[in-house]
């Protein structure tokens, strides 16, 4: 796994290292990086990620990945909320320092372009498809003989 992020950037808390907050970051890149894959999706990973950038916790770790990673609209709607939420408060206290990174590599990486764009697609599949369905339920339109 690449190292994007090392301790050096972050500043420990009373709870946690530098050293653990780098890890998060580079989980986080690798986890996104994957395609969101669900065996990355571990407890510790998803303890605290649900506790950045304003998410909730969706009762447990099931509830929160079925809705944010096993769809387009789930992950673009992950990656519009990674950009607008966190990055408060002293990072003595909190992973402020750890959200404001990831929201640059998010920016840097054009994630939420990428998966806006797969949605967009995957839209357009699912209409054509309906599309079709319904050309073969109802047919063309036949114009009355005059």
């Amino acid at each position: 796994m690449k190292t994007l992020f090392k301790a050096e950037q972050f500043t420990p808390t009373k709870w946690d290292t530098a050293e653990q907050k780098a890890k998060f970051a580079n989980h986080f890149v690798r986890f996104v990086e994957s395609g969101f894959k669900a065996t990355l999706f571990s407890d510790w990973f998803y303890r605290r990620l649900s506790m950045t950038f304003g998410h909730i916790a969706y009762y447990d770790r099931g509830g929160f990945y079925e809705h944010f990673f096993t769809s387009h609209e789930g992950r673009t709607n992950f990656a519009c909320i990674t950009l607008e939420g966190g990055g408060y408060g002293d990072p003595r206290f909190t992973y402020s320092d750890v959200e404001k990174a990831l929201k640059q590599w998010v920016i840097n990486s054009n994630l939420k372009e990428r998966l806006s764009k797969d949605l967009t697609e995957a839209i357009e599949r699912n209409e054509r498809k309906e599309l079709v369905r319904l050309q073969a339920k109802y047919g063309g339109i036949k114009c009355p003989q005059m």
